[in-house]
């Protein structure tokens, strides 16, 4: 999985801030960016992180990954490598960790795979259309995508897919987007956290044992000076 941040609203930190200093006037105009970032969070007045975008270059995920990050429709946008016109014969795919520690399964996978490739280049071959040759191609096939996305949705979509109860490839994939966001601003970045982080308690049937942990770093967040 490769994972690269291409362009982003310059200084993000500030234009938040900036925002935020016109609805509250000239009172708190001296104040951080820092605080007003989080003045706008803890106040639920997440419209004004809508300012701020990102574009990633994201490649080597499985279509199984992308089937689920697509799955966000508000303030993002995608650009897909396309099975209709890209010949895959040569397709590389990604072996999930339960497999790769389970010798029989894994050898019973690449058998599988290798199968498919051997069908989709048959078909290929035999005057099919790539577009319909494509239909052979397994899930774990890898894909490259542009995606584009402001922060209020990057931060929605990671309260979702950074918890551990996520499915470990796209969970995997937001903490490489956390890493990117956190390079260009880290208080952005520190709050792209997991549900249990932003709403005090869990959801889950089964909540794992880490609601204590990211509540704790909330608090100490909240509580340090901007």
């Amino acid at each position: 999985m490769e994972v690269n941040l291409l362009r982003f609203t310059d200084d993000p930190l500030k234009i938040i801030a900036d925002s935020a200093r016109i609805t509250r006037g000239k009172e708190d105009s001296g104040k951080s960016d820092e605080y007003f970032f989080k003045l706008l969070y803890k106040s639920g007045h997440l419209s004004v992180f809508e300012h701020v975008s990102f574009t990633f270059y994201i490649k080597d995920i499985s279509r199984a990954c992308s089937h689920q990050l697509v799955r966000f429709r508000v303030g993002v946008s995608f650009t897909q490598r396309s099975q209709r016109y890209t010949d895959e014969s040569d397709f590389s795919y990604v072996v999930p960790p339960s497999m790769k520690q389970n010798s029989e399964a894994f050898e019973i996978y690449q058998s599988g795979v290798s199968k498919c490739r051997e069908v989709y280049e048959s078909l290929i071959s035999s005057g099919i259309p790539k577009e319909d040759a494509r239909f052979i191609l397994p899930n774990g096939i890898n894909t490259e995508i542009i995606m584009t996305m402001n922060y209020r949705e990057i931060m929605h979509a990671s309260s979702l897919r950074l918890c551990r109860k996520a499915q470990w490839e796209i969970r995997r994939l937001f903490f490489c987007i956390k890493r990117e966001v956190k390079n260009i601003s880290p208080v952005m970045g520190e709050y792209l956290q997991p549900n249990c982080f932003h709403d005090g308690f869990c959801k889950e049937v089964k909540p794992c044992n880490l609601l204590n942990y990211y509540l704790k770093l909330r608090e100490n967040d909240f509580i340090r000076r901007c």
